[in-house]
C-alpha cells in the first residue's frame, strides 16, 4: 500500500512539473519578430528560465518596459552568456519573438552589445 501511495505522489509532482513547462509556439508569435534598443534594467538569473528585463524608448519619446525570457541558466551558461556576460545600465540589442498576448514581453532570440558582439544566440536551426 505504501508504495501504491508513492507512486501516486511521484506521478502527480511529475505531472505538475511537465504541465509547468510551455512550449515557444503557445506563448510566442515566430510570425511577429521585434528588434529592441535599450537600456538593460535587471538581469533576473533564475530556473526554469532568466529574464532580462530592459527599457526602450517608444516612438512618442517615452520608454516602455520589456521583459525577455531566455533559456535556463544551465544551457546559456554552456552557451557561454552568463550573468557578468551584461550590466545593470548598458545598452543592449535584443531579436526576439512577441508574446501573443500583445504585451511587451518576448522571447529571447539574439543579445548583442551596443558595438554589435553577440552576446547570446538562441536561434533554433530548422
Amino acid at each position: 500500500m505504501k508504495s501504491f501511495w508513492l507512486s501516486l505522489c511521484l506521478g502527480l509532482v511529475g505531472a505538475s512539473c511537465l504541465s509547468a513547462h510551455h512550449s515557444l509556439a503557445a506563448e510566442y508569435d515566430e510570425k511577429k519578430p521585434v528588434k529592441l534598443e535599450g537600456t538593460l534594467t535587471k538581469l533576473d538569473w533564475r530556473n526554469p528560465h532568466a529574464f532580462i528585463f530592459m527599457d526602450v524608448k517608444n516612438a512618442s519619446g517615452g520608454v516602455d518596459k520589456w521583459q525577455c525570457e531566455l533559456g535556463s541558466p544551465n544551457a546559456m551558461t554552456r552557451a557561454g552568456f552568463t550573468p557578468d556576460s551584461v550590466k545593470e545600465g548598458e545598452e543592449i540589442l535584443l531579436d526576439g519573438l512577441l508574446a501573443k498576448r500583445g504585451t511587451n514581453i518576448c522571447s529571447t532570440r539574439v543579445v548583442k552589445s551596443k558595438d554589435g558582439r553577440t552576446l547570446l544566440s538562441q536561434q533554433e536551426s530548422r
